[in-house]
């Protein structure tokens, strides 16, 4: 089962303590964004992700506020 769980951070003491109470191998915790990194990490390493460079990126946004004015 998966489960999304979202703790107040003045409660985080208390749940990471929870945690601890539970096997070892009952629960897998996963920080929220571990799994896109992981994914854009594996896609960037591949060769398959199209990048542009940084200012390139820049100038076509420059044009288009440039166009707007």
């Amino acid at each position: 089962m998966t489960m999304k769980v979202s703790i107040k951070e003045q409660y985080l003491p208390e749940f990471e303590n929870f945690i601890k109470t539970l096997p070892d191998d009952a629960i897998t915790i996963k920080k929220s964004l571990d799994e896109e990194i992981l994914k854009r990490s594996q896609e960037y390493r591949s060769g398959k992700m199209k990048t542009v460079p940084f200012g390139t990126g820049l100038d076509r946004i420059r044009e288009k506020l440039v166009s707007q004015l």
